[in-house]
């Protein structure tokens, strides 16, 4: 996986780990009165206890955190503008070398191509048509006793 799709899934997983710390507290959190004059009228049925709301509430600041140190250590591992210029010449060498195995390889892959060509005509020559009298003839040329 590169790094721009580590970045992206980090930065999604903070964004989902944010999205469901607001709903769970806005879902689970319980109404304090702030005044005795003015009396707490909405009550939520789904409200979580004090110390699991607390938890709860820690727990999420500590995933918050440590997610977001991630996505920092996935930036600074970015490669810097700086590199661009380094990389495009190394590039450029690279496709300066490329050019050159290509040339070198069809060089030999003709180099190739004549000597079958040449194989083949000595074959023709050598064993001629095949017949009984050519292939006794090729083996006198080449000095292969004949039983």
């Amino acid at each position: 996986m590169d790094r721009i799709t580590q970045l992206q899934d980090a930065i999604l997983d903070l964004l989902s780990i944010t999205a469901s710390s607001v709903e769970y507290i806005t879902h689970r959190t319980q109404f304090e009165q702030t005044s005795t004059a003015i009396p707490t009228t909405l009550h939520t049925t789904q409200a979580a206890r004090r110390k699991d709301y607390r938890a709860a509430i820690e727990q999420f600041v500590s995933d918050i955190v440590r997610r977001a140190k991630d996505i920092e250590t996935l930036i600074a591992a970015l490669p810097s503008k700086d590199d661009s210029s380094a990389r495009a010449t190394r590039l450029e060498g690279l496709q300066v070398e490329m050019v050159v195995a290509n040339k070198e390889y069809k060089e030999a892959l003709a180099q190739a191509e004549e000597l079958l060509g040449e194989l083949k005509e000595v074959l023709r020559v050598t064993l001629g048509d095949g017949t009984e009298r050519n292939i006794t003839a090729s083996l006198t040329r080449l000095g292969i006793p004949q039983a």
